[in-house]
């Protein structure tokens, strides 16, 4: 009760888009009197085979940092598939499945060693601390789950809540149940304000907004807010709906400033 109060009253502090054809290209008479219509006319010309280009010199790849040379093989690549499609003949369509083999046998050997230096380093090795196998799932949400329940726990001697929301509303009243619940089975000090009038059945305790969700600056709601009693202190926990699972996340990443892993 007492911490309710000094959370109330530091509540309170926050107000203030013809012609025919047969005649144009049929004429009456040949043109005989005309010299050059009878000379001979010339073959069309067939088009022209695309050329081959120059031979590219091959750069000494020992000078080249890993970088220049995955970039060297990847143009040689390119050039290959690219003559592959345009010239299809067996012989570039051969040359492209080489490289191609080229790239895949880097790939398996990459994962080879992928799992060769996860057992020099195990400190490198993920699984070890996340395991992702399907039969694991269940512990590692199990443990996770009681991993936030103790920090919300031992946090929640420190916070407390303040929630503002407006009674009319569905999504605010269903959020209060969600609120109220949470508050409740982590025992966090939890003072209710209703910014319409309108009090939500979950939340009977709620008291009436005389100016605090202006003084702090509450735009949208429903808003759910962690505040620090003894440092005054208060942020933004949650906008909109939530559930009591990411609620308990939401809760442990903000008073620990979003810590990774926490």
């Amino acid at each position: 009760m007492k911490r309710k109060c000094v959370l109330w009253g530091l509540l309170l502090a926050f107000a203030g888009q013809s012609a025919l054809a047969e005649e144009i290209v049929t004429p009456a008479d040949p043109f005989t009197g005309w010299a050059w219509y009878n000379e001979p006319k010339k073959p069309a010309e067939l088009p022209k085979k695309p050329q081959q280009p120059a031979p590219q010199s091959v750069p000494d790849m020992s000078k080249l940092s890993a970088q220049e040379q995955a970039k060297v093989l990847r143009g040689y690549t390119m050039e290959a598939l690219n003559r592959a499609i345009l010239y299809p003949t067996k012989e570039n369509t051969a040359t492209f499945l080489r490289w191609q083999k080229f790239w895949t046998d880097r790939g398996s050997m990459f994962s080879q060693s992928f799992a060769a230096a996860q057992l020099s380093h195990p400190d490198l090795d993920y699984n070890l601390e996340y395991p992702h196998y399907n039969s694991m799932a269940p512990f590692v949400q199990t443990r996770d789950q009681q991993s936030r329940q103790n920090a919300v726990t031992q946090l929640a001697h420190q916070y407390g809540l303040f929630y503002f929301y407006r009674g009319s509303d569905p999504i605010d009243v269903q959020m209060a149940g969600v609120v109220a619940d949470f508050a409740k089975t982590n025992g966090i000090s939890l003072i209710p304000v209703s910014v319409d009038g309108q009090v939500a059945a979950s939340l009977p305790q709620s008291r009436p907004d005389t100016g605090q969700s202006r003084s702090m600056n509450i735009s949208h709601f429903p808003a759910l807010f962690l505040v620090d009693p003894t440092s005054k202190n208060y942020r933004a926990l949650s906008y909109g709906f939530m559930t009591q699972d990411d609620l308990s996340k939401r809760f442990l990443n903000v008073a620990t400033g979003f810590k990774p892993n926490s």
